[in-house]
């Protein structure tokens, strides 16, 4: 619903008149409770997404029980974004936001490997740690490769 004084987009809750940000993910949202304005909004099938996830699972690497592997993510990703639509749409670059979680993944597990060294431990456990996180970090950098060359196929 427009509103006739300021030419804004008001929020589904009555009074919450929606104001301009410059943050472009936040574009779209009311600027009073972040709820979405306008239909700027795609649907989506949950139960398609967490057999994607699924699927993948039983595909990835050093994923020892599959089903509880994507079940635990679900629950996780889901507890993250919800089960509602996707908001805030039009012009967003999906694969851009994924890029950027991806580096944020290597940054936090980096900074994990640097804790490991300087907690200083030599034993079975520090090594077994280390392992997993090398393997974290082989998996961000067949991430960021896939998105890479779906980005180069795309245009």
């Amino acid at each position: 619903m427009i509103d006739t004084l300021t030419g804004w987009d008001q929020c589904k809750i009555e009074g919450h008149i929606a104001t301009d940000v410059a943050n472009p993910r936040l574009q779209g949202l009311c600027g009073r409770c972040g709820r979405v304005r306008g239909d700027d909004i795609m649907q989506r099938d949950i139960d398609v997404e967490r057999r994607w996830l699924r699927e993948a699972a039983d595909a990835a690497q050093y994923v020892s029980d599959p089903a509880a592997m994507s079940e635990s993510l679900n629950a996780f990703r889901e507890s993250r974004v919800g089960t509602g639509p996707w908001i805030n749409v039009t012009g967003r670059d999906w694969i851009v936001e994924a890029l950027e979680e991806v580096a944020d993944q290597c940054n936090y597990v980096m900074a994990a490997m640097q804790q490991l060294q300087l907690d200083a431990r030599n034993d079975e456990d520090s090594d077994k740690c280390e392992m997993l996180l090398r393997i974290s970090l082989g998996a961000a950098l067949t991430s960021f490769s896939a998105l890479m060359q779906y980005r180069t196929a795309e245009l």
